[in-house]
């Protein structure tokens, strides 16, 4: 939109420029016309009577006085021509500068955008990251909660057969006869020496006092 608007402006100061530039042509081709006709004037006068030369300096009057008006519409012409281009330089420069603001703020709006989209991936991909470890760990919970309760279906079973078990000590233990549990006779006193004969755990045959052992 505003690039559209800069180059309308420019062509509209390139018309202005052209309009100027043909006005002062025809300005000069006025000039021009003067000087001839007072040249000829000048070669005319010395030949022609008192009237015709009155004729043609009223003539020459006219023809200065309409071209005295042209020069002065001219000049107003070339007045506004240079206001409004004046004018038109300022909006294109005004145009210019908000075009390259408008670019700015694009860059900068583009910029925070990709910052956002960048804010939003990381967000999303932690969601998703919580929402997993949630999971797991309902997961993990629930396997948890199933092994405890097989360790007390376990517990349970092995309570169950050891008071099985002890019912079945305490039958046959009531069956046998208590004098086969009873402990051995402790002995008192010193060990009984070992025998003569004996060597190294070993029987020997020796002499002791001329007694053969």
């Amino acid at each position: 939109m505003e690039s559209s608007k800069s180059h309308q402006l420019t062509r509209q100061v390139s018309t202005f420029s052209q309009t100027e530039n043909e006005l002062r042509s025809q300005l000069n081709i006025y000039v021009e016309k003067f000087k001839q006709f007072m040249l000829l004037f000048q070669s005319f006068l010395p030949s022609h009577n008192f009237g015709q030369v009155e004729d043609t300096l009223n003539n020459s009057n006219d023809l200065f006085l309409t071209f005295r008006r042209e020069m002065e519409e001219m000049n107003k012409k070339t007045k506004r021509l240079e206001k409004e281009n004046q004018n038109l330089t300022r909006k294109h420069e005004a145009t210019n500068q908000s075009i390259i603001k408008m670019a700015e703020e694009r860059n900068a709006h583009k910029k925070e955008l990709d910052t956002l989209r960048a804010r939003n991936d990381r967000l999303e991909k932690l969601c998703r990251g919580m929402q997993e470890q949630g999971r797991g760990q309902v997961v993990l919970d629930q396997f948890r909660a199933e092994e405890q309760e097989e360790d007390m279906d376990d517990e349970s079973e092995y309570e169950y057969e050891d008071e099985e078990g002890s019912e079945e000590f305490d039958d046959e233990t009531e069956d046998e006869d208590p004098a086969q549990h009873q402990p051995p006779k402790a002995t008192f006193g010193p060990p009984p020496p070992t025998p003569m004969n004996v060597v190294n755990g070993k029987k020997v045959n020796c002499k002791v006092n001329g007694v053969r052992h």
